[in-house]
Parts: C-alpha cells; sequence; structure tokens
C-alpha cells in the first residue's frame, strides 16, 4: 500500500524569504545612523538602533521613515532616495538547513502530514548529509542527489515509502541508493545531467 500514491509529489527549492522574517538595515545618511528593522509576514516587529547619533528629535521622527508593512519599502526607498538608504540582510542557509527544508518539503506533499524534526532526526540528517557530501564530492552535489532520493521515493518498494523518516533513511541509505540507481534514470534534473547516482 502506498501512502497518498495519488498526490503529486513536488519538491521545491525554498527561497531565501520562506520564513516569512526579514531584517533591513536603515542608515539615516545625514548622521549616519543606523538601525535594524524586522518584519515578520509583511508586519513590523522590532527596531534596533545599532549606532550613530540618536537625539530626542531623531526618534520622534522614525515614525516617517519606517514603514509599517514590508510590503511598503519599495516605496519608502523612492520617497526617500536621498536621506536614508534601505537595505535587506540576507542570511545564506546552512547546507544542514536546506536539507532540512528539502525533506520537510518532500513529507509535507508525501503523507500530508508536517513532519515531526527533533534532535534525533538533526543527527540523522547530518549523517545522511555527510554520506551524500562524500559522494556528490561537494555540497551543491550532495543537495541534489537528496533531491533525487526524495523525487524518486514513490518508486521504492512499499515498505521503504512508508518510512520516510529521517532515522530510517539514514539507517538504510546505502540500500535506497541502490534502489534508486537500479532504476536507471538517477539524474537531478536540471543539471544536464552533471549530477548523478
Amino acid at each position: 500500500m502506498k501512502p497518498f500514491a495519488t498526490t503529486a509529489i513536488r519538491l521545491l527549492i525554498l527561497e531565501p524569504n520562506a520564513k516569512m522574517t526579514n531584517h533591513y538595515t536603515i542608515e539615516v545618511i545625514q548622521t549616519q545612523t543606523f538601525f535594524k528593522v524586522t518584519y515578520r509576514d509583511d508586519k513590523f516587529r522590532k527596531l534596533e538602533h545599532l549606532r550613530g547619533k540618536l537625539d530626542d528629535a531623531m526618534l520622534r521622527q522614525l515614525g516617517r521613515i519606517i514603514p509599517r508593512l514590508e510590503a511598503n519599502i519599495e516605496a519608502f526607498k523612492i520617497q526617500h532616495h536621498a536621506n536614508v538608504n534601505y537595505t535587506i540582510i540576507t542570511q545564506v542557509k546552512s547546507q544542514f538547513t536546506l536539507f532540512k527544508d528539502t525533506w520537510e518539503t518532500f513529507y509535507e506533499s508525501f503523507y500530508q502530514l508536517p513532519p515531526k524534526f527533533t534532535g534525533t532526526e538533526g543527527n540523522a540528517l547530518k549523517g545522511i548529509i555527510t554520506h551524500l557530501t562524500r559522494i556528490g564530492k561537494s555540497e551543491t552535489e550532495a543537495l541534489a542527489l537528496w533531491q533525487i532520493i526524495l523525487q524518486k521515493w514513490h518508486t521504492l518498494s512499499d515498505f521503504h515509502q512508508q518510512n520516510a523518516d529521517l532515522k530510517y533513511i539514514n539507517s538504510k541509505l546505502n540500500i535506497i541508493l541502490n534502489a534508486i540507481k537500479q532504476q536507471n534514470n538517477t539524474y537531478a534534473s536540471g543539471t544536464d545531467r552533471s549530477v548523478e547516482l
């Protein structure tokens, strides 16, 4: 029995803003004063003074340069372009986070349930990353291999399909890799066949 076999399996590469919490630096050019503004789900959440002169007059004027909604940042950039710089703070996701996000997206799509992720799953995922990096020779290829495994999950035996927890995948990784490799179509899509099991 294949769990939710009729459900289409899609792996999504999550965009950098997937958590919906974004940070911006705001620089008041004339006074060289810097602030960090945090938005969560498009709404203003927090303002931090990072450095520079901050007096009572500036405190009274801050509301004029900080939009209540993140969606208005671009309009504020245009309106205050001569006096204020707005810069998004981007954080590069770690390899662990990329693997975890890929697996969580797969798990929710395949089982129609959110996965439980604890320290045990974290340790299992680290083992998977280590092994796939050894096979793929780079972090990028390791992630592509991980995506191949999850894309091909529906082609594995019913027993494997019912056990998509990271602990199980880590313990049976060689068996799973061999089963997928036997299917012959083991290229990562979008890599011009440069990543293969």
